[in-house]
């Protein structure tokens, strides 16, 4: 088939404004700093004034407001983990302590960088059809190309807000308290699970005594 001038320019100028309009982008309604504020977790526990809290970010509406998309859409679970010592011994909080299963399978912690990427990844390939339909074949490479080039800008984004956001390895003296997200991929299929339990482990510093969390997360109730 042969195309005309005119024809590619309205189909190049109308590729342009769905690179504009339609392209991937990253405006979460919660800010980090919003994290610090008091909340109210899923499910909390204290051992020796040592508080564990936990809350899930699994439904569409917190996952949105906090990551600007439904990550369990894109098979990964966000749980917002806050370790507390009001002792007066120091306790250490690992990333690596903190563990979650469904019906007793564990999920495979993601560490932050991976789950952005899926989520990204998924956003994107998602989108490339719309513009190959749009564009047409011949123009397809170009929107695709295009948007690429401002995709990979906005998945460097997201990867440094995921890292900002996860939960880091911290020695915590009294007083003091740390918290962040922790991501684990779902299983194939599992995009809303029904309940979810985390374990997590907090070790007093120098006598290696072990505080032994569990949590049981029931399913986000739908918002109508």
């Amino acid at each position: 088939m042969i195309y005309s001038n005119r024809f590619i320019h309205i189909r190049l100028t109308l590729v342009a404004s769905v690179i504009l309009s339609g392209c991937a982008s990253f405006e979460p309604g919660l800010r980090l700093q919003d994290l610090q504020k008091p909340r109210q977790p899923t499910a909390r526990s204290l051992q020796d004034d040592v508080e564990v809290s936990v809350e899930e970010f699994l439904s569409p509406a917190k996952s949105e407001m906090m990551f600007d998309a439904d990550l369990t859409d894109y098979g990964v679970a966000a749980l917002l983990v806050r370790v507390e010592n009001n002792a007066s011994d120091r306790y250490s909080a690992l990333r690596d302590n903190i563990r979650a299963s469904i019906n007793g399978q564990p999920l495979t912690p993601l560490a932050p960088r991976a789950a952005a990427d899926q989520a990204a990844t998924s956003e994107y390939v998602g989108k490339a059809l719309g513009w190959t339909l749009v564009a047409g074949p011949l123009l397809a490479p170009v929107a695709i190309g295009a948007s690429a080039v401002h995709t990979h800008g906005v998945n460097k984004k997201i990867e440094a807000y995921f890292e900002a956001a996860g939960f880091q390895d911290a020695l915590l003296g009294p007083k003091q308290n740390t918290l962040g997200f922790v991501y684990f991929k779902l299983a194939d299929g599992v995009k809303r699970p029904e309940s979810l339990s985390v374990d997590a482990e907090v070790i007093q510093d120098g006598t290696g005594k072990k505080l032994d969390y569990k949590f049981d997360i029931p399913a986000p109730q739908a918002v109508h």
